[in-house]
């Protein structure tokens, strides 16, 4: 039984408004600010106490981070869009706008389902043949937190010693502790310990995961704390060298905020794979309706065992792929949070459930290709699902449900078996003992017979060099004493030939022949006279 403490699950105080002529959910007296970038010497403190002093009234709720923004808490009763408005116009501001509320995306669950429908259908016992997770790839999961009793991990499938870092519990501080369910459910479908002889198996087995809260026990959360808890664990995987592939299974309007957290991630090469939504076909929510925008966010829909777009699942351009997530069994709290969410192991539906597969399935494509950019991951996802309808995209099934053996194939460097033989041994030979008193060419066409005083055989260029021996390719004549003959310059048959021809249709042209000079012709023992090489080596004299 979980213990009652007065100071948490007190939930955010929840107001309505409307802001850039849309109505939207926001949480009551929070502003987001993000201050400018100046050109002068003040310290982003400094900035933010200009800020402050002329925002009569304010706190500072949330100092600035690196990235400069702030959460302003407003006096009490006072409205939140037009504070918003007001600190837009600041010559310190960048920009200021509503703390826009995020809530889990979860459809009401059925009975305990006794069985993984999802694995077996996504090929997935065919990817862990092949990968179950490396170090060098991190699983990042911003929801409602884990399943902890005091300060220590308690769930079999969700506690192997070293492997789970308790990020900020960005809701009332703390560690990240579920009281809501939602975020042990979907940590279990990504990274759950498989074979390990207890409960279920999640996609990924081995690699790290990183724990961050700002959902609280009803589901709702900030999109500041969205952000920074994005911020926080690129951050982390940036020092740490790894590939972090981040799971938001909730969502809500836009906002700059959450435009720029994710920016933030996809600028690093990081991943943020967000639920697309439960609104029974609506448009696509906020993060994940960034995904045609930004290169590091995907956006997940969901399909039910059939491998039917599920009917909840909500539709448009924006939908990336999609994954079982309707009826999917995952690990829950070992207490009670929930009179209807049984203790350790229940089921859930919606798009919430799909997206947790697919991160985890982006950080097996991590640890097998290491060297992959998030665009890749992304790329190999799509291009590797399978299409559940004509064509190869559509709005309710983006580029097609995920088939995970595929995927973490995908980039594999495939090297086909050679065509080519070995090479015989050389019909060429280097020096030969004897000394010919002419060397007749070789070269497949009529040519003079010749005695040159030195050449170098080279195709059909002669060359003065230091006579060494006789020449052995099929070249140019040469005269007692020979041409040196260089193992280097063996030639390809079939370029040889080519070469001979060009050679020949060029003598040709000028019509002119290799001679040998008057005193060759004199000092020649058969005299003047034309040969032939047939197609078995053989030389024939003519005339």
């Amino acid at each position: 039984m979980l213990k009652e403490d007065e100071h948490r699950d007190t939930g955010h105080e929840i107001a309505q408004g409307t802001h850039h002529r849309k109505k939207v959910s926001f949480i009551a007296r929070r502003v987001i600010v993000k201050l400018a970038a100046t050109d002068t010497d003040r310290s982003l403190a400094e900035v933010c106490e200009g800020v402050l002093a002329d925002a009569e009234g304010a706190q500072m709720l949330r100092a600035p981070g690196q990235t400069g923004r702030m959460v302003v808490l407003i006096p009490e009763g006072e409205s939140v869009p037009e504070w918003s408005k007001r600190l837009d116009g600041h010559t310190l501001v960048e920009y200021a706008e509503p703390d826009i509320v995020d809530t889990a995306q979860i459809v009401p669950n059925d009975p305990r389902y006794p069985e993984q429908w999802a694995p077996p259908l996504v090929d997935a016992e065919e990817a862990w043949d092949l990968e179950t997770g490396k170090p060098n790839a991190l699983i990042g999961i911003i929801d409602s937190g884990i399943s902890i009793t005091g300060s220590s991990l308690d769930h079999a499938d969700l506690s192997t010693p070293g492997r789970f870092t308790l990020g900020t519990d960005f809701v009332d501080g703390g560690t990240p502790q579920d009281l809501n369910g939602h975020g042990t459910h979907v940590a279990g479908i990504a990274a759950a310990v498989g074979n390990n002889g207890a409960g279920i198996a999640g996609m990924n087995w081995n690699s790290p995961v990183y724990i961050c809260r700002t959902l609280d026990a009803n589901g709702n959360g900030s999109s500041a704390d969205f952000a920074d808890a994005v911020e926080e664990i690129t951050d982390y995987a940036v020092a740490n060298n790894l590939k972090a592939a981040i799971n938001y299974s909730g969502g809500g309007g836009a906002n700059l905020t959450k435009q720029q957290a994710c920016q933030y991630a996809s600028d690093r090469g990081m991943l943020v794979v967000a639920a697309a939504g439960n609104d029974n076909g609506g448009p696509v929510i906020w993060p994940a309706a960034y995904s045609t925008t930004i290169t590091g966010v995907i956006a997940v829909g969901s399909t039910d065992s059939n491998d039917t777009v599920s009917s909840f699942s909500n539709v448009g351009p924006e939908v990336t792929v999609v994954a079982p997530g309707r009826n999917i069994l995952s690990t829950t709290p070992t207490y009670t949070v929930k009179p209807t969410l049984p203790i350790n192991y229940g089921t859930m539906s919606g798009t919430s459930m799909a997206t947790p597969l697919v991160t985890g399935l982006a950080a097996l494509m991590w640890s097998r290709h290491p060297g992959f950019a998030n665009q890749k991951v992304k790329q190999c996802l799509q291009d590797t699902a399978v299409k559940l309808g004509s064509g190869t995209f559509d709005n309710s099934w983006g580029h097609g449900r995920v088939n995970a053996h595929a995927a973490v194939k995908c980039g594999d460097l495939v090297i086909a078996p050679s065509v080519l033989k070995a090479c015989g041994p050389s019909v060429l030979k280097v020096c030969p003992a004897s000394r010919l008193v002419r060397c007749p060419s070789r070269l497949p066409v009529l040519c003079p017979t010749t005695r040159l005083s030195a050449c170098w055989s080279r195709l059909m260029l002669c060359v003065p060099i230091t006579m060494v021996c006789p020449s052995a390719v099929d070249a140019c004549p040469s005269a007692p004493g020979g041409c040196e003959w260089r193992p280097g310059e063996l030639m390809d048959p079939i370029i040889l030939r080519l070469t001979l021809l060009e050679n020949r249709f060029r003598q040709l042209e000028t019509e002119r022949w290799y001679q040998a000079s008057e005193a060759e012709e004199q000092t020649s023992e058969d005299g003047e006279g034309w040969f032939f090489i047939d197609d078995d080596g053989n030389v024939h004299e003519v005339g």
